[in-house]
Protein backbone atom coordinates (compact mmCIF):
# COMPACT_ATOMS: atom_id res chain seq x y z
CA UNK A 1 0.00 0.00 0.00
CA UNK A 2 2.61 2.11 1.03
CA UNK A 3 4.96 1.69 -2.02
CA UNK A 4 2.07 2.02 -4.17
CA UNK A 5 0.42 5.24 -2.98
CA UNK A 6 3.74 7.28 -2.26
CA UNK A 7 6.66 5.92 -4.91
CA UNK A 8 4.90 4.43 -8.34
CA UNK A 9 2.29 6.57 -8.47
CA UNK A 10 4.27 10.03 -8.45
CA UNK A 11 6.81 8.63 -10.65
CA UNK A 12 5.23 6.41 -12.92
CA UNK A 13 1.66 8.15 -13.67
CA UNK A 14 2.36 11.68 -11.97
CA UNK A 15 -0.63 11.28 -9.71
CA UNK A 16 -0.99 11.32 -5.37
CA UNK A 17 -3.32 11.95 -2.49
CA UNK A 18 -3.01 12.15 1.31
CA UNK A 19 -5.27 12.25 3.90
CA UNK A 20 -4.92 15.88 6.27
CA UNK A 21 -6.70 16.15 9.37
CA UNK A 22 -7.29 19.37 10.90
CA UNK A 23 -5.61 19.73 14.61
CA UNK A 24 -8.95 21.97 15.76
CA UNK A 25 -11.70 20.47 14.29
CA UNK A 26 -10.18 16.39 14.02
CA UNK A 27 -12.28 16.97 10.38
CA UNK A 28 -10.48 15.18 7.58
CA UNK A 29 -9.30 16.32 4.14
CA UNK A 30 -8.58 14.04 1.39
CA UNK A 31 -6.26 15.83 -1.19
CA UNK A 32 -5.74 15.27 -4.88
CA UNK A 33 -3.19 16.16 -6.63
CA UNK A 34 -1.57 15.68 -10.20
CA UNK A 35 1.92 16.84 -11.67
CA UNK A 36 1.82 19.16 -14.30
CA UNK A 37 2.21 18.02 -17.68
CA UNK A 38 5.39 18.76 -18.49
CA UNK A 39 6.03 17.53 -22.93
CA UNK A 40 9.92 17.93 -22.07
CA UNK A 41 9.95 15.22 -19.47
CA UNK A 42 12.57 12.46 -19.80
CA UNK A 43 9.85 9.91 -19.17
CA UNK A 44 7.33 11.09 -21.58
CA UNK A 45 8.22 7.99 -23.87
CA UNK A 46 7.57 5.64 -21.33
CA UNK A 47 4.13 7.07 -20.16
CA UNK A 48 2.03 5.11 -22.25
CA UNK A 49 3.78 1.68 -20.96
CA UNK A 50 3.81 2.95 -17.37
CA UNK A 51 0.23 4.04 -17.20
CA UNK A 52 -1.21 0.86 -18.39
CA UNK A 53 0.71 -0.90 -16.42
CA UNK A 54 -0.06 0.85 -13.22
CA UNK A 55 -3.44 0.75 -13.65
CA UNK A 56 -3.80 -3.12 -14.33
CA UNK A 57 -2.03 -3.79 -11.24
CA UNK A 58 -4.16 -0.54 -9.20
CA UNK A 59 -7.33 -2.72 -10.43
CA UNK A 60 -5.98 -6.06 -10.34
CA UNK A 61 -5.07 -5.56 -6.33
CA UNK A 62 -8.75 -5.27 -4.84
CA UNK A 63 -9.94 -8.13 -7.20
CA UNK A 64 -7.23 -10.62 -5.74
CA UNK A 65 -7.53 -9.42 -1.85
CA UNK A 66 -11.28 -9.94 -2.93
CA UNK A 67 -10.80 -13.55 -4.07
CA UNK A 68 -8.10 -14.25 -0.94
CA UNK A 69 -11.35 -12.58 1.34
CA UNK A 70 -13.69 -15.05 -0.37
CA UNK A 71 -12.00 -18.20 -0.67
CA UNK A 72 -11.13 -17.80 3.55
CA UNK A 73 -14.47 -17.51 3.76
CA UNK A 74 -15.01 -20.58 2.12
CA UNK A 75 -12.52 -22.46 3.67
CA UNK A 76 -13.41 -21.06 7.09
CA UNK A 77 -10.61 -19.39 7.68
CA UNK A 78 -11.59 -16.95 10.09
CA UNK A 79 -7.79 -16.07 11.39
CA UNK A 80 -7.37 -14.62 7.86
CA UNK A 81 -10.21 -12.62 8.06
CA UNK A 82 -8.70 -9.05 9.86
CA UNK A 83 -5.53 -9.10 7.70
CA UNK A 84 -7.56 -9.52 4.38
CA UNK A 85 -9.76 -6.34 5.54
CA UNK A 86 -7.28 -4.53 5.84
CA UNK A 87 -5.16 -5.17 3.14
CA UNK A 88 -8.69 -5.51 1.05
CA UNK A 89 -9.96 -1.67 2.44
CA UNK A 90 -6.53 -0.06 1.76
CA UNK A 91 -6.20 -1.74 -1.97
CA UNK A 92 -9.86 -0.14 -2.45
CA UNK A 93 -8.92 2.99 -1.12
CA UNK A 94 -5.54 3.58 -3.21
CA UNK A 95 -8.10 2.57 -6.41
CA UNK A 96 -10.55 5.73 -5.19
CA UNK A 97 -7.51 7.83 -4.21
CA UNK A 98 -6.15 7.56 -7.62
CA UNK A 99 -9.37 7.76 -9.42
CA UNK A 100 -9.47 11.15 -7.82
CA UNK A 101 -6.54 12.18 -8.69
CA UNK A 102 -7.07 10.96 -12.15
CA UNK A 103 -10.03 13.15 -12.69
CA UNK A 104 -7.98 15.93 -11.58
CA UNK A 105 -5.58 15.14 -14.12
CA UNK A 106 -8.16 15.67 -16.82
CA UNK A 107 -9.51 18.74 -15.86
CA UNK A 108 -5.73 20.39 -15.62
CA UNK A 109 -4.88 19.31 -19.22
CA UNK A 110 -8.60 20.26 -20.68
CA UNK A 111 -7.57 23.64 -18.61
CA UNK A 112 -4.35 23.78 -20.13
CA UNK A 113 -5.50 23.26 -23.51
CA UNK A 114 -8.25 25.63 -23.53
CA UNK A 115 -5.34 28.16 -22.61
CA UNK A 116 -3.11 27.42 -24.81
CA UNK A 117 -6.04 27.89 -27.68
CA UNK A 118 -6.34 31.45 -26.48
CA UNK A 119 -3.02 32.47 -26.73
CA UNK A 120 -2.55 30.95 -30.05
CA UNK A 121 -6.05 33.22 -30.93
CA UNK A 122 -4.45 35.76 -29.36
CA UNK A 123 -0.90 35.65 -31.36
CA UNK A 124 -2.62 35.41 -34.39
CA UNK A 125 -4.74 38.86 -34.44
CA UNK A 126 -1.59 40.52 -33.16
CA UNK A 127 0.32 39.07 -36.17
CA UNK A 128 -2.75 40.00 -38.35
CA UNK A 129 -2.75 36.53 -39.33
CA UNK A 130 -6.46 35.64 -38.72
CA UNK A 131 -7.34 38.12 -40.86
CA UNK A 132 -5.13 36.73 -43.59
CA UNK A 133 -6.43 33.73 -43.08
CA UNK A 134 -10.27 35.00 -43.07
CA UNK A 135 -9.56 36.54 -46.16
CA UNK A 136 -7.25 33.59 -48.04
CA UNK A 137 -9.97 31.01 -47.25
CA UNK A 138 -13.60 32.85 -46.08
CA UNK A 139 -13.59 34.94 -48.53
CA UNK A 140 -13.77 38.36 -46.44
CA UNK A 141 -11.34 40.91 -46.91
CA UNK A 142 -8.94 42.22 -50.31
CA UNK A 143 -11.13 39.32 -51.85
CA UNK A 144 -9.46 36.19 -51.65
CA UNK A 145 -6.80 36.76 -54.23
Amino acid sequence: FWVVKNITGRLLVGLRWWNKVDPVTGMTNWMFESAASNSQNSNARNNSFDSRFFWSVLYLTPVLWSLCFLSAMFWFEFQCFVTLSCALVLSVSNVYGYYKCSADQREKLKQWMDSGAELGVRAMVRNGALGWILGRFGGVGDGGG
